[in-house]
């Protein structure tokens, strides 16, 4: 008889939504509650400023919130029915006793399974019912503490003279070459059976902390929110904090949660070591009641990042450790991608992703952010900085290292004499060299790279775990930090003859006494400031962890360049959805939603089915926009205000004629665009070639006259300031109509700063231009080798497919920048007769078809144009 039984949850009629729901959010919320129920695997486009993120709310924390009413009433259900079924065994007497008692046995352990889970999911009932009740029961939210300076230094009494130079830290943590994975020093959960999870990603922290703000404002505002961060983002120790490496930080954090064994020694002649003193070098942020108060904090009210950063300097508590330790009663998990899709990170953030759910927004990127992520890049200087500064740690405790740490950094220093050979130089070489290799890029498989280092013979899972578990990284930090004015890095002209032999002897003995002030290293002296040498074994662990990829997921590209420095090694992963299965496989659900997803089929090909997904457990929804057709005019405009065709393709865009083409078109639009325009360009290159022309012609001039113009800035930290002028002068515009220069022209680039996550709604972008198509360099190696993989793997014209979605990815996230709420309106203007061809207008967004004109001529658009913004205008004055 089957105990294990589970009620089928029916979609709900009614969502808790804030405000009356739209036709396509009720699909949504709909549809994504039945994938959850289902156990599916979900691919949901809607339009930017459809609701999404509330739709994503209200659809999966109704389905949570039922499922976890729904799995209680299961347990209590199935435990009557064993208690009925143990009842008819006990009053049945036919049976054999020996058939009857082994019956029963496995009855009574399915019992004793459901007990325990409905044991703990009503204790966990408890213990949040008592952390909601103590924080309102509070006077104060948290009592405030006073922060002390915090003092790391370890007490080790009365050190030899002798010994003074020889700093503990700098040595290795003494490893065994175990597999066995160093954990946090955090408490095993008490609990091992947890309630279903949903974990929420997004691309960047300012996003989650919108997501959490609309969680705040929903229905929903009493779910248990946890938000996840690096070390990095939520520490408030000062003294780690100032040390601005992510790898460092961790590394420091760990230090600082075990206990050191140090040796005292004894002034004196006898210098005998009296006694081992065990020092704990703890962080005083990280104590168990504050960590425990900030937990509770979380558990009963909803925090974003910032807030829980601000909570933690109040009252002295980790907010890196408090949100790990309130994971176990968590209902929702919000997390950035890192986070979430690179293993190891996950596994250190102790994310468990069996039987819970996974919702990635934003993700019409995804594919390229998995290979992003685990790509990896190491230069030549690098390399040929790493390597001396690698050998002058080596030689300086080389008497103090065990058997088994001397051997993995002797094998550190042939692998990166190796791969600096790669690139043209050698061993302990000037980077300043000239390549030996000369000039040229090279691709190479995985097995064939390590075949031709000569590095296959080493096992390279376990080196990178030796860098791990010793902490080598932090160990050279701080050798650099004690040397800290400059590294010498030389390589002369070969000399001979006794001369040679004596300045060797000098070199040599300069190098055993290693002073304070600088880091000597055989040869010429070429100064290499510490801020431009910032540990550098980081990239190039990165890199071996690199090589450890399946043989056919990856390339190295090679590129020799005129000097070794130049020159660099690249890991290219070509299949992201080598760790994308683990999400897969493990999570009970997967949702990949975003404002344009097309193509579709690149998610449903090369993420799920390429991870191992069943094709039936695969369900794609897409849903139009709540802007009514009328308000959005999408206008294709084959030719310019002179006939000329309008061919913005990477051989034609620089033509003289092109270029005036557009400078009319955009005078034009100036004349009856009303507010913000944004004009996006394919590069950044062709806009200063655009912009420069229009300067030397006048153009900007006369432009000026009619909207003021503002460029996109080269450096992200101007993003801001530029952005919030460009609103205050359209907001300043709009007062004064009759006053020119009347709303801005901004030119910006595809693909660039301000073509994703920015919104240019209403005044700021009434009319959104697209110049040209933005087709990636075909002549790139990275693409060329990825093309190449598609068409092995996907088939034949897989890769000219991927090419083609590149390029028309960034032109819908150019395009989504506008029309942004119900009530919005705006023209979109695509500046190339390509975009007439077929297979272009299937690639654009869904929602602009049924309103999309090909103008052949561009009066045509331009008529189209004056009558769209006429009647807007008109409507805005009758009301």
């Amino acid at each position: 008889m089957n105990f294990n039984r589970t009620t089928h949850l029916e979609v709900p009629n009614e969502f808790s939504f804030p405000c009356s729901p739209y036709n396509i959010q009720k699909d949504f919320m709909s549809n994504l509650y039945k994938v959850l129920e289902e156990s599916k695997l979900g691919i949901f486009e809607s339009p930017t400023g459809t609701g999404k993120s509330l739709s994503i709310i209200c659809g999966a924390l109704r389905w949570l919130c039922d499922h976890e009413v729904r799995n209680k009433a299961d347990l209590i259900e199935n435990i009557t029915l064993i208690e009925k079924e143990l009842e008819k065994y006990n009053n049945d007497s036919n049976d054999d006793w020996l058939v009857t008692q082994s019956k029963q046995a496995v009855i009574i352990d399915s019992k004793t399974k459901f007990q325990l889970q409905l044991k703990i999911i009503i204790e966990n009932e408890e213990k949040i019912d008592i952390i909601k009740k103590k924080l309102e029961n509070k006077s104060c939210e948290l009592e405030t503490y006073k922060i002390n300076k915090l003092s790391f230094s370890l007490d080790v009494s009365n050190n030899n003279q002798e010994n003074k130079d020889i700093d503990d830290d700098m040595l290795l943590e003494e490893t065994n070459g175990s597999d066995e994975n160093q954990s946090d020093s955090d408490e095993e959960l008490e609990n091992k059976f947890e309630n279903i999870k949903v974990y929420f990603c997004s691309r960047t922290h300012t996003q989650l902390s919108q997501f959490v703000g609309e969680i705040q404002k929903s229905s929903y505002s009493n779910i248990r929110v946890v938000p996840l961060a690096s070390r990095q983002t939520f520490c408030v120790n000062p003294e780690i904090k100032k040390l601005n490496n992510l790898t460092l930080i961790n590394e420091r954090c760990l230090e600082l949660q075990k206990k050191k064994t140090i040796k005292a020694t004894k002034t004196g002649p006898s210098k005998q070591i009296i006694k081992k003193k065990k020092c704990n070098a703890t962080c005083s942020f990280n104590t168990k009641s504050l960590v425990n108060d900030l937990k509770e904090e979380i558990i009963g009210k909803i925090h974003d990042i910032e807030e829980l950063v601000s909570k933690g300097k109040q009252i002295c508590a980790c907010p890196y450790y408090a949100t790990r330790a309130a994971l176990p009663l968590a209902q929702l998990i919000v997390v950035p991608y890192n986070t979430l899709l690179h293993k190891s990170t996950r596994n250190a953030s102790k994310i468990k992703l069996k039987n819970n759910v996974v919702i990635i927004d934003e993700a019409h990127n995804l594919l390229d952010a998995i290979g992003n992520m685990h790509s990896s890049h190491i230069t030549g200087n690098q390399l040929c900085l790493c390597y001396n500064l690698l050998n002058q740690y080596k030689e300086k405790y080389e008497k103090l290292f065990s058997p088994y740490n001397l051997l993995h950094i002797n094998q550190l220093l042939f692998i990166i004499g190796q791969l600096i050979s790669m690139i043209g130089g050698k061993a302990g070489c000037n980077p300043m060299e000239s390549s030996r290799k000369g000039t040229d890029t090279k691709i190479y498989s995985l097995a064939d790279f390590v075949h031709i280092t000569e590095i296959d013979n080493y096992n390279l899972y376990k080196l990178t775990n030796f860098c791990q578990q010793s902490k080598i990284s932090h160990k050279l930090q701080g050798f650099a930090e004690k040397y800290p004015a400059s590294v010498a890095i030389c390589n002369k002209k070969n000399e001979t003859g006794l001369k040679s032999f004596l300045k060797n002897i000098s070199v040599n003995e300069n190098n055993k006494t290693l002073k304070d002030s600088k880091i000597v290293v055989h040869s010429e002296t070429v100064a290499i400031t510490t801020e431009s040498t910032s540990n550098p074994i980081l990239p190039i662990i990165t890199f071996l962890e690199s090589l450890t990829n399946h043989c056919e997921d990856g390339r190295i590209i090679c590129s020799r360049q005129s000097t070794v420095a130049r020159g660099s090694l690249k890991f290219l992963l070509l299949n992201p959805a080598a760790h994308f299965q683990d999400i897969i496989n493990e999570a009970r659900s997967v949702i990949v939603a975003g404002g344009t997803m097309q193509p579709i089929s690149e998610f449903r090909e090369q993420l799920f089915q390429n991870a191992g997904a069943d094709l039936s457990r695969i369900l794609t929804f897409t849903y139009g926009h709540v802007v009514p057709s009328e308000n959005i005019l999408p206008i294709i405009v084959c030719n310019g205000p002179s006939g000329k065709q309008l061919d913005y393709s990477y051989q034609n865009r620089n033509t003289l004629a092109l270029i005036n083409e557009l400078g009319r078109i955009l005078d034009n639009v100036c004349n009856v665009v009303p507010a913000g325009i944004v004009c996006f360009f394919p590069s950044y290159d062709f806009e200063q070639t655009i912009f420069q022309h229009f300067e030397k012609s006048n153009l900007i001039e006369k432009l000026s006259k009619k909207k003021k113009i503002f460029r996109e800035p080269k450096r992200s930290s101007d993003v801001d300031r530029v952005l919030a002028e460009f609103g205050q002068f359209i907001t300043d515009s709009k007062k004064y109509p009759n006053v020119k220069p009347n709303g801005c022209l901004l030119f910006s680039v595809m693909g660039g700063k301000l073509s994703e996550g920015l919104n240019f709604s209403d005044d700021l972008g009434r009319c959104i231009i697209v110049v040209g198509l933005p087709y990636p360099n075909i002549k790139s190696p990275e693409l060329q080798e990825k093309m190449n993989y598609l068409d092995k793997t996907m088939g034949p014209g897989s890769g000219n497919r991927h090419y083609e979605n590149l390029c028309m990815k960034a032109v819908n996230q150019s395009i989504g920048r506008a029309v942004r709420h119900k009530n919005d309106y705006a023209a979109i203007l695509l500046l190339d007769h390509r975009y007439s061809k077929e297979n272009i207008q299937k690639a654009l967004p869904t929602w602009m078809s049924t309103s999309l004109k090909i103008c052949e001529k561009f009066g045509l658009a331009f008529g189209s144009l004056t009558k769209f913004f006429k009647s807007k205008l008109q409507n805005f004055n009758e009301k």
